[in-house]
């Protein structure tokens, strides 16, 4: 029999670490050089409430040009009366529309940057100024990443899109005591927020619907019955005991089994 113990907590630990690693380790079912279908990346379009800036140029008429910018804005700097500038922006509003000087409404949800700035650069070339040049750049677009990552808050989005894997990655990763087999992402559209589950330790999550987040997702990771169970005093130590008698009950049975 102390010969067999040995050899029993082995196979014991050896249970123990295969069953952890595939509740921590993602895309378990990828094996090498594998071609998987993937969501192609998506460029962030606008939505009422989103701010944007345009700036209008001419190398002409430069003057001419002006006309179509918003004034700048100047704010004053603590006590020293010091001024510093801050381009003037847009928001969409509930209509998805923003009112460009002399154009008027221009309807710009649903586009991305390029496209807001290509419609207006050819509403203005269209009678106004031939040579007419349109920047557009975005503002205080980000998502909301909450529970069992090491650092939970908003996470701007710096380029024209973001996957919820840069997403989870910018707050640090999830903590050893997160979920990764069910990962909340919450997108509200119009009146209605839908609720979507993805599962990182899958491939299936490089085709999900959410694979691409949107400006205002929240991403939410749950955490484990470890952490939850840190929410009441005794919960995880009677668990640890549940433990140790469910790894005695194994050693009696595989003893029983050898010696009958």
């Amino acid at each position: 029999m102390k010969k067999l113990l040995p050899i029993l907590a082995v196979v014991l630990v050896a249970f123990s670490s295969c069953h952890t690693s595939k509740k921590i380790v993602y895309f378990q079912d990828i094996v090498d050089a594998e071609a998987v279908a993937t969501q192609a990346l998506r460029t962030i379009t606008y939505v009422p409430g989103d701010k944007l800036s345009l700036v209008v140029s001419s190398s002409r008429t430069p003057e001419l040009a002006t006309q179509f910018n918003l004034p700048i804005m100047s704010l004053q700097a603590g006590t020293s009366r010091q001024y510093s500038n801050q381009v003037s922006y847009y928001t969409v509003d509930e209509r998805g529309d923003i009112d460009v000087p002399v154009i008027g409404k221009v309807h710009v949800e649903g586009l991305t940057r390029a496209q807001v700035a290509e419609k207006v650069q050819n509403a203005i070339r269209n009678g106004h100024i031939n040579d007419a040049v349109v920047t557009a750049t975005s503002y205080d677009q980000y998502v909301t990443v909450m529970g069992e990552v090491a650092r939970p808050g908003r996470i701007s989005i710096n380029n024209e899109h973001i996957t919820l894997l840069e997403a989870l990655g910018q707050a640090g990763d999830l903590t050893i005591k997160g979920r990764r087999d069910s990962v909340l992402v919450m997108r509200q559209t119009g009146n209605e927020t839908k609720s979507f589950y993805v599962d990182l330790r899958s491939k299936t999550l490089l085709n999900s619907p959410v694979y691409n987040l949107q400006q205002n997702d929240v991403v939410y990771v749950k955490p484990n019955r470890m952490r939850a169970g840190e929410s009441t005093t005794n919960e995880n130590s009677a668990r640890s005991i549940t433990t140790w008698l469910s790894i005695s009950s194994v050693l009696i049975s595989l003893a029983v089994l050898i010696f009958k």
